[in-house]
């Protein structure tokens, strides 16, 4: 029997070991269930899945463009500088975003065959829209219609008065 009761486990650590142990160490405070280093565990652990929520949020679906990919990469380096990742993680990340970048040229030319160099704007479009709810193009608004060329007034018969008063 443990000579613990159930009150004092309570105020222990809930963080489970692999082979089923509990920790032993004081909760961090009331609110939390770990102690202070599985709670700091879990922060980092919580920290670095909002990182990469917020820099994959540019590449979400099957369709990567060049701004999407810039604006991840530009994501991917103000989390590094603040200390989300580590070193060898944003290496890998940047090398990847490299071989994708190095990829569009070949798959914009694919596209433009496949579709047709008309149809690529309303794929591309089209794409965004599936990727980014919010994405709309807005539409142009319709040009104003051009003033049609007055075509030249037809001379009368009457003689210009200059010109006959010179005659006389």
């Amino acid at each position: 029997m443990s000579s613990k009761t159930a009150r004092d486990r309570r105020s222990l650590c809930s963080f489970l070991f692999a082979d089923g142990r509990q920790c032993r160490m004081l909760r961090k405070n009331k609110t939390s269930s770990f102690c202070y280093f599985h709670q700091r565990r879990a922060d980092d652990i919580d920290a670095a899945i909002e990182a990469g929520k917020n820099i994959s949020s540019c590449l979400n679906g099957d369709f990567v463009t060049n701004c999407s990919l810039n604006a991840t990469l530009s994501r991917l380096y103000f989390s590094v500088a603040r200390g989300d990742f580590d070193v060898k993680t944003a290496r890998t990340l940047a090398y990847l975003a490299q071989i994708m970048a190095k990829t569009l040229p070949a798959a914009k030319q694919e596209l433009a065959l496949s579709i047709g160099l008309n149809n690529m704007n309303q794929a591309v479009e089209l794409c965004l829209a599936q990727v980014n709810p919010q994405f709309r193009r807005t539409p142009r608004p319709p040009s104003p219609p051009e003033p049609k060329p007055q075509s030249p007034q037809p001379t009368s018969a009457q003689p210009d008065p200059a010109i006959n008063s010179r005659h006389q």
